[in-house]
């Protein structure tokens, strides 16, 4: 088991201090949430929604992160874990279509509700999901598209991150969609497994496949740490300033990246509003049996220098909400 996983199944939080307005007998209700790994970028503002709302809420709650490392085995580790705790709700990332879609029918089979968030918008509704919190893979593409077209890039690379997660797929096909329609092109690269979260590795990674094929004026990355790793690859190459760089997620770093320059834009999907409602919407089903219908959006929210000062101002005020510092 990983020294994360293993740290998110001890995870539980009770009432918070100054959360006595909260009715006592929340204490009683048990909501899991299953998603993404606290070393990525992305998901620490998701942890933090999701913990403000628990605790606002007083309920009992556990985060259990997914390794990347191992994302197959590691999907199926901590859902099953999420259904050994036997919890009024599930709240689960299902990143592994394969892999977790089947244990979320087990969990409605053993009568555990569960609400799909931020990737399996395509499979919740078979699965029996009460809905679905985040956004839209192929919106996402598109609207880079748009983007990419607008600056005058018509060669793209869609750098995934993880192999077998059809939400990023699903972002490189919208890209890709996007680009011919507007006159272009994009090609997919996906990552050897685990070097999402090692910036040397995926550095090298990206600018092997740069050195091998010339060309490419744009890269969409979909994390944080792969667009750092993208525009270090393209310095030894000379291609600094000339090949426009994008991402999913906000950090202080991507936003500098911004001002500098260096990077062309970002693709916001509030992260903390995917923790934050995925908990409220887990906790009113629970409670007293009502959810929203179908899918509540999250994103995209195009950050570039037109919009950056307000962005980093929030930033800068709240830490691990938009991202971190």
């Amino acid at each position: 088991m990983s020294a994360l996983l293993a740290i998110g199944l001890a995870t539980t939080f009770a009432v918070a201090p100054g959360a006595s307005a909260a009715d006592s007998s929340n204490k009683k209700i048990k909501i899991v949430f299953v998603s993404g790994p606290l070393n990525d970028p992305f998901f620490p503002p998701l942890y933090r929604g999701a913990n403000d709302a628990a605790n606002q809420l007083g309920i009992n709650f556990s985060y259990i992160p997914i390794n990347e490392g191992d994302i197959q085995a590691s999907s199926a580790q901590t859902m099953q874990a999420a259904i050994a705790q036997k919890p009024n709700v599930i709240v689960v990332g299902d990143f592994i279509t394969s892999v977790v879609d089947p244990l979320i029918k087990k969990a409605i089979a053993a009568g555990i509700p569960v609400f799909v968030n931020q990737s399996g918008q395509d499979s919740w509704q078979n699965d029996g999901a009460l809905g679905f919190i985040g956004q839209s893979g192929p919106d996402v593409g598109t609207e880079s598209a748009k983007q990419f077209l607008a600056a005058g890039k018509k060669n793209i690379l869609c750098v995934n991150n993880v192999a077998g997660n059809p939400y990023l797929d699903a972002i490189c096909n919208g890209l890709n969609t996007g680009m011919q329609a507007g006159g272009g092109s994009s090609k997919l690269f996906t990552l050897p497994s685990g070097d999402g979260t090692d910036l040397t590795k995926s550095t090298a990674d990206i600018g092997g496949y740069l050195n091998a094929n010339p060309g490419v004026d744009g890269i969409m990355t979909l994390n944080n740490l792969t667009s750092y790793a993208a525009i270090a690859a393209l310095k030894p190459l000379g291609l600094a300033g000339k090949t426009a760089v994008s991402t999913l997620g906000v950090s202080k770093q991507a936003l500098d990246d911004i001002s500098s320059g260096s990077m062309l834009f970002l693709v916001n999907e509030q992260p903390y509003e995917d923790g934050y409602l995925g908990v409220i919407n887990a906790y009113t089903y629970a409670k007293f049996g009502l959810a929203p219908i179908g899918v509540i959006k999250t994103g995209p929210q195009i950050i570039n220098k037109l919009n950056i000062v307000k962005i980093s101002r929030v930033l800068a005020t709240y830490p691990n909400v938009i991202g971190p510092k």
